[in-house]
């Protein structure tokens, strides 16, 4: 049925009962709740959705129904991407619940709370459009994201962000460092802001190689869904320029934080800072494209794709998944990049290319481990925080 339709016609009865079982659901032993990082998003998205609404349906905030905020998202919905979908439905239904437990404490009932929340329950795939309704078949101008690099074009870009602008500008040497930083280790942009660096001991590094002079990442691993633990990873880096740059890259960036403490996420304002002067480097080296292909635009998440590709060359794909934080299954069907963009066939050649393939903690291999005694696992992630829309 129709989700529309759907809200128009379900009963008071069933809603109630619909709502009932899905917290009774919810409150089972095992289900985490949803962390802060996460409530306020769903916070700040369910305010701007319900602004925009009321806008158009040219009323006061406040005071559309919530039934009425549903049919709009709905409707809206039609032609959003799946993951913005799951975003703004998680985010009302986070909120609405919690409105509507509120009031039932004060000793006021909503039905119409209970009856949007019910269809959105109900609803959990995305309203799809009318083939019909769409006109001639959409097109998005946004270019499909690089997954791989090669190493020549590595080389000039990050050539560049150090030597083609003005010694005053940092931002291109900042982006420099974060660039080398992320294809050195494989975290995402968001890791760093909770990344320690602490001296490798004896037994983290590769056999036959003296310990001086290598760095262990501590890394509190993003997560993806609230019903997914949080856990840790250990990388480690080799000695060399690229480590220098993961340094630099850590102290700039927590300097950063500091000198904004009161700003709000200045983690993501920096990535985004340091994606801006990737891309106008990129738009200075390849303005157009070549032999037909479409031209080089290198992202921070382009790193992360091949740093992932480089490691499984070096270590195979369930390290890679534990060394990525991922899972198996999203790895290979999301992340995996090119493995031949740099000529990389095995761990030697990457070091002697001069890009460093990082090397697994024990907790990493443990976690691989995991992964491979248990193929379940393989199947159990959804799309991560990389199919969004981030730097």
């Amino acid at each position: 049925m129709d989700p529309e339709i759907l809200l128009d016609q379900l009963p008071l009865e069933l809603a109630t009962q619909i709502l009932a079982e899905w917290r009774a659901s919810r409150a089972t032993e095992g289900v985490p709740p949803p962390v802060k990082k996460t409530v306020d998003l769903y916070a700040r998205n369910s305010e701007m959705l319900e602004h925009k609404y009321s806008r158009e349906a040219q009323v006061e905030v406040g005071l559309l129904s919530p039934v009425d905020i549903v049919k709009q998202l709905f409707v809206h919905s039609k032609l959003l991407a799946q993951s913005t979908w799951n975003l703004y439905r998680h985010g009302f239904l986070h909120t609405m619940n919690a409105r509507e437990q509120a009031l039932v404490e004060q000793g006021l009932p909503q039905p119409s709370l209970v009856r949007a929340l019910a269809a959105l329950i109900v609803a959990s795939k995305k309203p799809m459009a009318d083939p019909r309704s769409l006109g001639a078949p959409q097109v998005s101008s946004r270019r499909p994201r690089t997954k791989s690099v090669s190493a020549a074009d590595f080389e000039k870009l990050i050539n560049h962000l150090a030597t083609g602008y003005s010694t005053r500008n940092l931002r291109p040497l900042k982006a420099q460092s974060f660039a080398m930083a992320i294809l050195a280790t494989g975290l995402r942009p968001a890791e760093w802001a909770r990344t320690t660096i602490r001296p490798a001991r004896a037994d983290e590094v590769p056999h036959g190689e003296p310990p001086e002079g290598w760095i262990a990442l501590e890394v509190d691993t993003a997560k993806r869904k609230d019903d997914e633990p949080g856990w840790k990873r250990t990388i480690v880096v080799e000695p060399g320029l690229y480590q220098v740059h993961v340094h630099q890259h850590h102290d700039q960036l927590h300097a950063f934080l500091n000198s904004n403490p009161t700003a709000e996420d200045p983690a993501t304002n920096y990535s985004v800072r340091c994606s801006r002067a990737l891309k106008k480097a990129c738009e200075e080296l390849w303005p157009e494209a070549r032999r037909g292909k479409a031209p080089v635009r290198v992202t921070l998440y382009t790193l992360r794709h091949q740093a992932r590709a480089n490691i499984a060359a070096a270590y195979g794909g369930f390290v890679a998944a534990a060394m990525m934080g991922h899972s198996p299954h999203t790895g290979e069907n999301w992340y995996s990049g090119k493995h031949r963009a740099n000529n990389l066939s095995m761990l030697r050649r990457v070091r002697n290319a001069g890009v460093p393939v990082p090397v697994p903690g024990m907790d990493v291999l443990l976690q691989a481990q995991e992964f491979e005694n248990n193929p379940a696992l393989m199947e159990s992630a959804g799309p991560s925080d990389e199919q969004r829309d981030v730097p």
